[in-house]
């Protein structure tokens, strides 16, 4: 598997190919598997925070099959969490936390299609899940940002604790659309990049069986899905 990034600076970039793609992946997961009913474009699904100063990351497989992505904005501009969600913004904010300035960016869209049948174990989407955030920790550190914030429903929540992974609840949950949502942080300390490269070789090593320990979880991005989700929609993890 391949994480390739697009960076607003320039330097790594996507062709178009790559960016219709990942757009067209987001409706059809967020839509077609999730509910959500968001707005498209000719098939895509772009909101008003995709733009020039957007970091994106996808995951390709070998056979170059895109399967995953995300993306990240910085918090010292209008993003997801303060534009559309100030009731949780601002519980955030009365508690003290620290969820907009320099050095911190929200990640949003996550998204996961796995190419593979998923067991109940959703072992496929944890693999790709795992290499995205390993991906995402790398780029945090070579961008000096020190926290990602996020809204995201209480299941993804869940995997990360399943992963290793230090997250701090700060608002929430909060029923929205179909989705039990919080917002929430996680600091770019070394205990984070440890469990994200844990996760990244643990699950690459072992991309079919369910390594010891590890819960059944239902998910994909944006964190882990609702038992009261629609029939319709399979069960995933969902970051906003």
């Amino acid at each position: 598997m391949r994480i390739l990034v697009n960076r607003p600076t320039g330097g790594e970039a996507f062709g178009d190919g790559l960016l219709d793609a990942m757009f067209r992946l987001r409706a059809r997961y967020f839509n077609d598997l999730r509910g959500w009913n968001l707005p498209l474009e000719s098939g895509r699904e772009i909101d008003r925070f995709d733009g020039a100063g957007t970091l994106y990351a996808a995951a390709l497989e070998d056979d170059g099959t895109l399967v995953g992505c995300f993306r990240l904005l910085p918090t010292d501009r209008p993003h997801l969490l303060d534009s559309c969600f100030p009731d949780l913004m601002a519980t955030a904010a009365a508690g003290g936390t620290l969820m907009r300035g320099p050095g911190l960016w929200e990640i949003s869209r996550l998204a996961i299609i796995p190419t593979e049948p998923d067991s109940p174990f959703r072992t496929e989407t944890v693999r790709i899940t795992a290499a995205l955030l390993g991906r995402l920790f790398a780029l945090c550190a070579e961008d000096g940002i020190r926290r990602v914030t996020c809204v995201t429903d209480v299941q993804f929540e869940r995997l990360l604790h399943v992963l290793g992974f230090e997250c701090h609840r700060t608002a929430g949950p909060m029923r929205i659309g179909v989705e039990d949502c919080v917002a929430g942080y996680l600091d770019t300390n070394a205990e984070n990049h440890a469990a994200a490269r844990r996760a990244a070789a643990r699950w690459a090593r072992q991309p079919i069986s369910t390594p010891a320990g590890v819960v059944p979880v239902n998910t994909p991005v944006d964190m882990l899905a609702p038992a009261h989700k629609p029939a319709a929609a399979p069960s995933r993890n969902a970051i906003g």
